[in-house]
């Protein structure tokens, strides 16, 4: 069950918040900064371990990335 949470839920909703905090700020680095800071403190819960930053370094790249798709697709308009 974690790892359907790992691979598929969060970065579903790591990629909806990029897109969201996008829209709502105009600021590139608002989604990315808010993904590392509540993952990061969902590692230092004890349902997660430390292990788990890895992704949150992987998730924090990922919504730097969905976030310069959607500043790409909102220039086009």
């Amino acid at each position: 069950m974690e790892m359907i949470l790992i691979l598929y839920i969060y970065p579903i909703v790591v990629i909806m918040a990029s897109i969201v905090f996008y829209y709502i700020t105009r600021k590139w680095y608002v989604g990315p900064l808010l993904t590392f800071i509540i993952l990061t403190i969902m590692t230092l819960t004890p349902a997660f371990t430390t292990a788990f930053f890895n992704w949150v370094i992987v998730y924090t790249v990922l919504s730097i990335g969905v976030t310069f798709i959607s500043k790409l697709f909102s220039r086009k308009k």
